[in-house]
């Protein structure tokens, strides 16, 4: 299960009104992985239109995950992500791993209730009181980054220009599919900082990494080690 936390620098829930930063987890029982954190700050001016396109950039940064935990449930950001993005929010305090280890029995429990809810068969539209309904709302994902194909056949991605200009993608949802490719072939990427998911996708998929720092930017190198030669 994924899971997202909203902490202060002491690893303390917060309300998304101030000033944290959303740390993404994956994971079950006690055995959580820090897949990607950064930091978030909701604009105080700009109207609700500015703190929507804030909000929706949040959920595609965390998209697949959509649990959510903070120090508050309520209030519009709340409701903007319960209601039209389907979040579950939950306040909880404590360690990162008991936060984590209880929403999740109780996402489980939740999720149990909600698919003997669906198998009632209700027809009304607006539900049967005990079933209930939710309301959704579709947002436009963004267009797949293509790598280029450089002449000698490797490939090459501009990952912090990617998300500079959509900012509904995040470095998963631009690399994931480079990455998974296949045929795999060398990929360069260009980037700020390596995103902490990175590595642990770099060694399931057995290949070599090579880091060079140049023009004030990172560049990662991955290719497919070559298997060698078994002597007869």
């Amino acid at each position: 299960m994924q899971i997202a936390l909203y902490l202060d620098d002491t690893d303390t829930p917060v309300s998304l009104t101030e000033p944290g930063r959303l740390c993404l987890y994956e994971g079950t029982g006690q055995d959580w992985a820090l897949m990607e954190e950064w930091p978030v700050e909701l604009p105080r001016s700009g109207g609700i239109a500015g703190l929507r396109a804030a909000v929706e950039k949040m959920v595609f940064a965390l998209a697949p995950c959509t649990v959510l935990i903070s120090s508050e449930v309520r209030g519009y950001v709340y409701a903007l992500l319960q209601e039209q993005y389907g979040f579950s929010v939950w306040k909880s305090a404590g360690s990162v791993t008991a936060m984590l280890t209880s929403v999740e029995a109780g996402e489980i429990e939740r999720l149990t209730a909600q698919a003997q809810a669906e198998a009632c068969d209700c027809s009304s539209q607006s539900g049967c009181g005990s079933c209930g309904s939710a309301r959704l709302v579709a947002i436009t994902p963004p267009p797949a980054v293509l790598a280029e194909i450089r002449p000698d056949g490797s490939r090459y991605v501009d990952l912090a220009r990617a998300l500079a200009e959509d900012a509904r993608h995040n470095s998963r949802s631009v690399l994931g599919p480079i990455l998974s490719a296949t045929p795999f072939r060398p990929l360069t990427i260009r980037m700020d900082h390596p995103p902490r998911w990175l590595a642990r996708a770099v060694k399931s998929l057995g290949l070599e990494r090579h880091e060079e720092r140049r023009d004030g930017a990172l560049f990662i190198t991955l290719i497919q080690p070559v298997a060698a030669e078994v002597a007869p």
